[in-house]
């Protein structure tokens, strides 16, 4: 579906409109749009229908509306299973509307598409910034809620969204100026400031249009009719910055007439959001502030983990604790798809320029070029570069920064080869408490504390991984009327654990399968055996004798996937027995699932084995 709130309030369907016409229960469903994905007071519903005077039968008519909107949207059943489609809860204190995966309300595409903008122009992207702002105006189709009866609630919303898009339109116009569009948005702003005489940020982007386009004499004459305005309607005389631009344009000061060039901010700021519910990593965050502190030149921290364990969300969290420490700028990329090559890491490096200012006529064409100008910018700043999904020693050396005070999070599935310097910083399963306060976070912590045993359990069957919880949590939270116990015995029960975690299981076979593929055919073919040995924990002698190989060479393929953060180690609580090796379970159920005949063991003691271990001078 999709809802239209910034103009007449409108529903649409691939099957046509739904839009009720009552007034009330337009009111209704527009305060709860507004307010979707959150809790409705019955209260604030009740004050938005009858103000401070409702009658006796208020809450029983404001139930007779919800059960209509639920009729009008197919939802009775308030625990239904499905999480795509839109539905009408009932939660204490109120009423919550919960949008589907495909719904879309104008209000949300909007503001995201505002955010978007305020993003580009920080990274320098002017013209991206002012299509975006553009997209988000032609969003508009009247004023907001045009064709609603508003109460004290929707009157507020209305106005703010209102003031929101006169900021929306300042700013555009603000960007075509700094882009020299004056001569296109003069016609605009006439018509602007003929409906906001006293909208004096409007005033003075006409002003700055007219004289750029050479009519300076219109330009003050807006100035004293704007002047005259002001004093007659409200008793004020103009702002400072109006009577500065005024003062400029009688001097004939050069500096209002040609264009501003779009320069790029300062200090870039590329970092994605950090998560809300990080929890736990103390530790590892004082060593890695540790690390990047203080004046001992550049600081190289690598994060290594297993699939699924929360790599990326503490080099993020972390990095932006650390931002005050590099004022210059903080750049990130994603590397894992490039490979070895060379025209992706000159992208990046291009991209990382332009964000620093440098107009692209004057980027060098080659990958070397290009991180000779990227050290030799940032060779006395203080900034901060974080790669992602790193696979290759070159990466790092290509993205390094060329200062001192300089420094790099770098997180990595595997372990590329070493790098001068580099600092190890290895995740693994959150520690019981935390992933139980994890789980309190996405689920509620009163849930928890209901079902303390059975919280304890879900999180062992997760393996304690951050994404296999919030795969778990997603799927609780959507479902209160479900026991704890009722999602073990679904996960306990399923042919494919995988499936259980939905888009999540879907995240995290992708993550192992690029793990998994990095690995040499006969540690991949060692990775297989252990896993569809069940969780058994295997010694290297075993792996050994069911590989055909020496005991050195298993105990070698074995430290590989240990290094690769696919296996788990065990030490022997018994002095000079083996360690043992085993694959976590959800862990297990990724690569049974990625291994053609995971139920063989693919090398064995009946054929000839082609193990480059064979041989003594290979180990």
């Amino acid at each position: 579906m999709r809802f239209t709130l910034l103009g007449p309030l409108e529903i649409v369907t691939s099957e046509g409109s739904l839009t009720p016409s009552a007034p009330m229960l337009r009111r209704v469903l527009a305060l709860l749009l507004l307010r979707a994905d959150t809790v409705v007071r019955s209260g604030a519903l009740v004050e938005e229908l009858w103000g401070d005077r409702p009658p006796r039968s208020a809450r029983t008519t404001l139930q007779t509306y919800i059960y209509q909107l639920r009729k009008l949207f197919g939802s009775f059943e308030a625990g239904q299973d499905t999480c795509d489609s839109l539905v009408l809860l009932t939660k204490p204190p109120g009423y919550e509307l919960q949008l589907g995966e495909g719904d879309q309300v104008d209000v949300y595409e909007f503001e995201a598409l505002v955010n978007r903008a305020k993003a580009c122009r920080h990274e320098g992207l002017i013209e991206d910034a002012v299509d975006a702002l553009n997209e988000a105006l032609g969003l508009w189709s009247g004023s907001a809620l045009t064709d609603v009866e508003k109460g004290s609630l929707l009157d507020a919303e209305a106005t703010r969204l209102e003031e929101i898009r006169k900021e929306v339109l300042e700013l555009r116009l603000e960007l075509d100026l700094q882009l020299g569009r004056h001569h296109e948005v003069v016609s605009e702003l006439l018509s602007l400031v003929s409906a906001n005489p006293a909208h004096e940020g409007f005033v003075a982007k006409l002003m700055l249009a007219l004289v750029r386009c050479g009519r300076r004499a219109e330009a003050l004459d807006v100035y004293q009719r704007t002047r005259t305005e002001l004093v007659a309607g409200l008793g004020l005389e103009p702002s400072t910055e109006i009577r500065r631009l005024h003062h400029s344009i009688l001097k004939g000061d050069g500096e209002v007439g040609p264009q501003v060039s779009a320069m790029a901010p300062a200090s870039p700021a590329q970092l994605p959001p950090a998560i809300t519910d990080f929890v736990g990593r103390t530790g590892e965050t004082r060593r890695l502030r540790s690390a990047v502190a203080g004046d001992r030149g550049l600081s190289i921290v690598q994060v290594l983990g297993p699939p699924g364990v929360g790599k990326t969300a503490f080099a993020l969290q972390a990095a932006h604790e650390l931002r005050s420490l590099f004022p210059d700028g903080q750049f990130y990329a994603s590397v894992g798809d490039l490979g070895d090559c060379g025209r992706g890491l000159a992208d990046i490096l291009a991209g990382f320029l332009r964000s620093c200012g440098i107009p692209p006529d004057r980027l060098p064409p080659g990958l070397r070029e290009l991180s000779n100008m990227f050290r030799t910018w940032t060779a006395d700043r203080k900034v901060l570069v974080v790669l992602d999904e790193v696979l290759a020693a070159r990466h790092i050396r290509e993205l390094t920064p060329g200062g001192s005070s300089c420094a790099m999070l770098v997180v990595s599935r595997t372990r590329p080869a070493a790098v001068p310097g580099m600092v190890n910083i290895s995740l693994g399963p959150l520690p019981e408490d935390s992933a139980l306060e994890l789980l309190g976070r996405l689920i509620g912590p009163e849930r928890v504390a209901t079902e303390p045993e059975a919280a304890r359990t879900l999180i062992r069957t997760c393996d304690r991984l951050p994404l296999a919880l919030r795969a778990v949590a997603g799927r609780i939270a959507a479902r209160p009327h479900w026991s704890l116990d009722r999602m073990i015995g679904r996960l306990s029960r399923s042919d494919n654990l995988l499936v259980e975690l939905g888009e999540y299981g879907d995240e995290l076979l992708a993550s192992v399968e690029a793990s998994r593929r990095q690995l040499s055919g006969i540690t991949r073919d060692t990775l297989d055996l252990v896993a569809g040995l069940c969780g058994e924990t295997v010694t290297p002698a075993v792996v050994a004798d069911l590989l055909d190989v020496r005991p050195a060479a298993a105990e070698t393929l074995l430290e590989q996937l240990v290094d690769a953060s696919l296996i788990e180690e065990q030490a022997s609580a018994r002095e000079g027995h083996e360690s043992g090796y085993r694959v976590p379970t959800l862990f297990q159920a990724a690569v049974r699932q990625l291994a053609e005949s995971w139920h063989a063991p693919p090398v064995g003691p009946a054929g000839p084995s082609t193990s480059p271990f064979r041989e003594p001078a290979d180990v």
